[in-house]
C-alpha cells in the first residue's frame, strides 16, 4: 500500500473497525495490491468529505465526489487519486462482517450500482460524525457501536438500485436473498442443515454450495457468522445479564457452550461474558486487537469452523 506525501492520516479505532481520516494538501494517490488486501481481509468504504477522487479498479475508472461513497474490494489492484485538498474517510470492515450481512457483497464493489441518495446521506453523516466525535476518545461501548456501523453499511449497500434486468445474475441474487432470509429466521434451530436450507428453496445441494461459493465461503461458515452476530446483539442488549451466556448460545443455535465461547472470542476479540461489561468500562474494549487474525484472513474459511460446522453431507 502506498500513499503520496505530504498527507496527514489519523487512525480512529471503533472496536474491530478502523477509520482512516486522510487530509491531503497536495495531489494524493492511494494504491492497494492484491497481496495487501488478502492479508488484511477487509473491505474498505471510501468516503470523500471534500474534493473528489478517481477510482481505478480492475481496469475501470469512476469519479467519486464529496458526499458519495465507494466500496473497495479484495480482488485485483485498486488505486485512488485526487487533487490537493482532498479530505477522505476510509472505513475498514473485516470481510466476514460484511459477508455475513449482505447478499453478493462483491457485486457492490467499485460503485457498480446506483446508490440510494437518502441512505447515502445518512451513512456519510454517520461515519463522519463518529470520526469527529471519537477522534480523541473511545466510545462507551466500541464493539457494540462497530456492530451497528457494519449493519448500517450493509443496509445502505443493499438499498442500491441493481437495475431491472441488466444484471445477468439477478435471478441468482434473488434466490440468495431468499436463502439468507430463511437462515436468518431459523438460526435458533440447532439441526439447521444445508439439506434443510436447500429444500426450503427447492434446489439441489450442489447448487446451494455454488451460491455460497460466489462469496468464497461455505454454508456452515455463513451460518456460524450469523449466529455469532445474533449472539453479540443479544448480549449487548442485555447489560444486566437476565440471560446467561449459555442461554444465548443455545438460543442462536449452538449445541456446545465451550465452542460458542471460543468462536465468539476469536471473531470479536472479546469473550461473551465480557461484552456486557464494556459499557461500564469503556477502556476495556477501547484498544484494538492489531495483531489479531480476522476471521477469514485465509480465503474466508478458518479451521475453527470445523468444530461445530453444519453437517454438509446431511
Amino acid at each position: 500500500m502506498t500513499r503520496s506525501s505530504p498527507t496527514t492520516t489519523r487512525q480512529i479505532h471503533i472496536g474491530r473497525l478502523r477509520i482512516d481520516s486522510v487530509a491531503a494538501d497536495q495531489a494524493y494517490v492511494w494504491k492497494s495490491d492484491t497481496a495487501d488486501v488478502e492479508r488484511d481481509a477487509c473491505y474498505i468504504l471510501a468516503i470523500p468529505i471534500s474534493g473528489c477522487m478517481t477510482l481505478t479498479q480492475c481496469g475501470e475508472t469512476k469519479i467519486v465526489r464529496a458526499g458519495e461513497y465507494v466500496l473497495l474490494g479484495q480482488r485485483g489492484s485498486t488505486a485512488l487519486s485526487a487533487a490537493a485538498g482532498l479530505r477522505l474517510l476510509m472505513l475498514h470492515i473485516p470481510a466476514t462482517e460484511l459477508r455475513g450481512r449482505l447478499v453478493s457483497v462483491e457485486d457492490h464493489i467499485g460503485g457498480r450500482f446506483c446508490a440510494n441518495e437518502r441512505m447515502t446521506c445518512l451513512l456519510v453523516d454517520l461515519v463522519k460524525g463518529i470520526a469527529e466525535l471519537f477522534a480523541d476518545r473511545a466510545p462507551p461501548n466500541p464493539q457494540a457501536l462497530a456492530t451497528e456501523i457494519v449493519s448500517f453499511v450493509a443496509l445502505t449497500l443493499g438499498a442500491e438500485d441493481r437495475g431491472a434486468a441488466i444484471d445477468v445474475r439477478n435471478t441468482r441474487y434473488q434466490l440468495r436473498r431468499r436463502i439468507f432470509d430463511f437462515i436468518e429466521k431459523h438460526l435458533g434451530d440447532q439441526n439447521l442443515s444445508p439439506r434443510k436450507i436447500a429444500e426450503s428453496s427447492r434446489i439441489s445441494m450442489s447448487y446451494l454450495y455454488s451460491l455460497f461459493n460466489d462469496d468464497e465461503t461455505t454454508v456452515g461458515q455463513f451460518v456460524q457468522v450469523k449466529r455469532l452476530q445474533r449472539a453479540y446483539e443479544l448480549l449487548v442488549a442485555d447489560p444486566k445479564g437476565h440471560r446467561t451466556v449459555a442461554e444465548v448460545a443455545y438460543e442462536v443455535g449452538f449445541k456446545n457452550v465451550s465452542h460458542f465461547s471460543r468462536s465468539f472470542s476469536r471473531h470479536f476479540s472479546i469473550a461473551p461474558r465480557d461484552v456486557r461489561q464494556v459499557g461500564a468500562d469503556p477502556g476495556a474494549a477501547a484498544r484494538p486487537a492489531r495483531d489479531r487474525k480476522v476471521a477469514g484472513s485465509r480465503g474466508f474459511g478458518t479451521t475453527y469452523w470445523e468444530a461445530d460446522r453444519l453437517q454438509e453431507t446431511a
